[in-house]
């Protein structure tokens, strides 16, 4: 038994540093939008929603709030309706 809770510990583990790989394109998105001061909820809420896909995983927290926190300048009820989101994965 504890061979094979090991093995899936293991396999949870290398899915979650594959995913990290993927985090530096994201970081480099999540950059572009704050700089070019992107103001388009369409942009903004794609990326949001990817971005919620992966926490829910347990990796990219960082980069949502980020995004969230830069959205709320755009938008505040989408920012606020993304942090509920967020914020329900909890319960």
């Amino acid at each position: 038994m504890d061979k094979s809770v090991n093995d899936i510990k293991a396999l949870i583990d290398n899915f979650n540093a594959e995913l990290e790989k993927h985090l530096p394109a994201l970081e480099k998105e999540v950059d572009r939008i704050i700089s070019e001061k992107c103001t388009d909820n369409s942009t903004i809420e794609f990326l949001l929603d990817n971005l919620l896909s992966l926490t829910i995983l347990g990796v990219g927290d960082a980069l949502y709030i980020k995004l969230v926190d830069y959205y709320k300048t755009v938008d505040t009820e989408g920012a606020l309706f993304y942090w509920n989101r967020y914020d329900s994965q909890d319960e």
